[in-house]
């Protein structure tokens, strides 16, 4: 396929799907495996879409608006490109797009999607034929050209199932909400995290029309986290429950910054980086609190032995976990598992412990199985597979 140029259609009134527009949620399918040399946008003003222009600060966009001074479409469009149409009202899922694409790249011309609401999009392999059909200083989206397509070669679809929505109204951007919000739940989290899922997104749900970004969250979770921590090794049974209940908030807030971050399209290197330190900072604080915890309300017994060996194992386990499962590009089924084993799950466990008085369990569990864990991991991951002993 010739490199690919998107248009897009920016109508009025503005349509948003969980506090976005419907083009801006279009264009964030070029983020998922799917990959183009330009998006346009063509608006009827430039402050319509011009403010959302840092969500799609790592794509290839522009702005064409009527109230501009740029150039015409037919200008701005490459004639050894091809060219995508995507319908005003139209959001795919990447594997539902490249499936049109793959499509409609094997046939001879222009071809569109069509449902039984009408055209989805319209693909245009030579972009020249595209640019010969525009009006001479059109700014506008090239209606027109979806409906040429489909004369030319219609490809069928059923739209919200063939995973191409169709938002016209409050009704369809709803139904797009919670088919966004349902997929929030990651592949990588723990046990038990699946279940709290359901906190953090009711609370992600909340907090998306404010003005909070992803980083704060993880700041607050961070804040939060190190406060349980602290008063889980005071003295007082009533503080040391609270500081167990707040370890489980920030369980929750953990799972929010990324939430927020995949409605906001705020994701980002830097935001992971943030998380992964307030994560084990967290982590740190609490191995660092269970053992001072014990030794308070057990003083005739020294537990510092087990102290060590427990904060010992969590550093290397810390360490072999980012070195051989975070940093893979790709998470193989393995890697997730071995993710969702090192995840905050041990939380809860705390404060069960904490409320049966009963931490020292955990602290002698965790001691030894932190250093069996990376050891197993270290193992597993020089151990020779396959043909020619690869690992």
């Amino acid at each position: 396929m010739k490199r690919l140029q998107v248009v897009l259609s920016v109508t009025e009134p503005l349509r948003l799907v969980a506090g976005l527009p419907v083009p801006v949620r279009a264009a964030d399918v070029f983020r998922n495996g799917l990959k183009a040399d330009r998006l346009i946008f063509c608006a009827p003003s430039h402050s319509l879409i011009a403010r959302w222009g840092a969500k799609l600060a790592d794509l290839p966009w522009l702005l064409l608006s009527r109230d501009g001074d740029g150039r015409p479409l037919q200008d701005i469009l490459s004639p050894d490109g091809s060219a995508l149409l995507l319908a005003p009202e139209a959001v795919p899922e990447p594997a539902a797009l490249k499936g049109f694409l793959d499509k409609a790249a094997a046939l001879s011309g222009p071809a569109a999607l069509v449902d039984r609401g009408g055209i989805l999009a319209a693909f245009y392999p030579d972009a020249s034929k595209l640019r010969a059909a525009l009006d001479e200083d059109g700014r506008e989206f090239p209606r027109a050209a979806l409906t040429s397509a489909a004369e030319s070669e219609a490809i069928q679809a059923e739209a919200g199932s063939s995973g191409w929505h169709r938002v016209r109204g409050p009704e369809d951007a709803s139904r797009m909400e919670e088919r966004i919000f349902k997929a929030l739940p990651q592949s990588a989290d723990g046990y038990i995290a699946r279940f709290d899922r359901r906190i953090s997104i009711a609370l992600s749900r909340l907090l998306l029309p404010l003005p909070i970004t992803p980083n704060q969250i993880t700041a607050a979770g961070l804040l939060i986290g190190l406060a349980g921590a602290w008063l889980l090794a005071g003295r007082s049974y009533p503080l040391q429950m609270l500081g167990a209940a707040l370890l489980c908030s920030c369980c929750i807030l953990d799972g929010c910054d990324g939430e927020l971050a995949r409605l906001k399209l705020m994701c980002s290197p830097a935001g992971e980086r943030c998380d992964l330190i307030a994560d084990n900072l967290v982590h740190l604080a609490i191995f660092i609190a269970v053992p001072v915890h014990i030794q308070r309300m057990r003083p005739d017994a020294d537990f510092a032995g087990p102290g060590l060996l427990l904060v010992s194992g969590f550093l290397l386990s810390a360490f072999w976990v980012w070195r051989l499962v975070l940093r893979l590009p790709n998470r193989t089924k393995e890697a997730l598992f071995i993710e969702r084993i090192a995840s905050r799950d041990f939380i809860y466990l705390v404060l069960i412990l904490t409320a049966l008085r009963r931490l020292e369990w955990f602290l002698w569990a965790a001691a030894f199985g932190s250093h069996l864990f990376w050891l197993a991991l270290v193992l597993l991951k020089a151990a020779p597979r396959g043909e020619g002993g690869k690992a």
